[in-house]
């Protein structure tokens, strides 16, 4: 695959994350697929609609993503999977929490832009 697409990749994903944490829910709307779902560490699904909500509503409050390791895999002209590690900090009611998860994230090209289609994270063990 070319490199210059794995750095759009990355460097998608790195938006992505920013916008999370940012609480910027007109990047993610633009970073998203309208079909986009999400299922998290604790096994709940989510809508792009959902996702987005969450975070603009401040019902989920992300302080900091920090990717760990990255690996991006071509599948076929439309589609790349993003598997990697990352360090996440968010804002609870009773404090922060800060946890590692593994993660696969499917990106689809449409309309000219790569948007997220797909994620689902698992969360790890602190080594």
């Amino acid at each position: 695959m070319a490199a210059k697409l794995i750095d759009a990749i990355r460097g998608l994903e790195r938006e992505r994350f920013r916008a999370m944490v940012d609480g910027d829910g007109a990047s993610l709307d633009r970073l998203l697929c309208d079909q986009a779902t999400f299922v998290h560490t604790n096994g709940k699904r989510e809508t792009k609609q959902q996702f987005i909500d969450a975070i603009t509503a401040g019902r989920r409050r992300y302080r900091q993503i920090e990717i760990q390791s990255q690996d991006v895999v071509q599948a076929g002209n439309e589609a790349c999977v993003v598997s990697g590690r990352v360090l996440i900090e968010m804002e609870a009611n009773n404090g922060a929490l800060l946890f590692p998860i593994a993660y696969t994230a499917i990106l689809t090209h449409e309309n000219g832009q790569w948007r997220l289609l797909a994620w689902q994270a698992t969360r790890c063990a602190i080594e």
